[in-house]
């Protein structure tokens, strides 16, 4: 498992909380929390911890959550522009936090367009449900394609 794949982990289990807990209020003390749990010993089945991240993870996956809660009202309103039958208020709570990491790194330009689709892919395999991973795909890919011809047009970008 790759560091940024880790990082994407921690990021969305913290966004997970912050959007039940209406934000990220206490980071600090969810990321001590991360900490202290990526550091106990796992069990041997390697399929109950696929996605678990390790201590390493924790900075940058929670730098990567606030980030994206940040962008959180940006992101709603594109993914909601590109899908009005599924506003962010009907959307499973994991995709809609999949979908947050995917859009801050798609626009914010840290990850290339393909590598924060696949990533978030990836996190829906795992956390999400059998057909969201699809879902996901769709909306980042017309995101980054949308960002991709305005940049080359021209066309401010915000």
């Amino acid at each position: 498992m790759s560091a940024s794949h880790q990082e994407r982990c921690c990021a969305l289990q913290a966004l997970f909380q912050f959007d039940l807990g209406g934000g990220p209020a206490d980071s600090d003390l969810l990321a001590r929390s991360f900490q202290a749990r990526a550091g106990e010993t796992r069990p041997s089945d390697p399929i109950e911890w696929e996605c678990d991240f390790p201590p390493e993870a924790v900075p940058g996956g929670m730098t990567l959550a606030r980030a994206a809660w940040d962008a959180r009202a940006d992101a709603d309103r594109e993914v909601t522009a590109l899908a009005p039958e599924w506003p962010t208020n009907r959307q499973a709570g994991v995709d809609r936090n999949i979908l947050r990491i995917g859009y801050w790194e798609i626009v914010h330009g840290s990850v290339p367009a393909p590598l924060a689709i696949n990533g978030a892919v990836e996190l829906a395999k795992v956390y999400s449900t059998e057909r969201s991973y699809a879902f996901i795909n769709a909306i980042l890919d017309r995101i980054a394609i949308t960002r991709a011809e305005q940049g080359a047009s021209g066309d401010p970008v915000s």
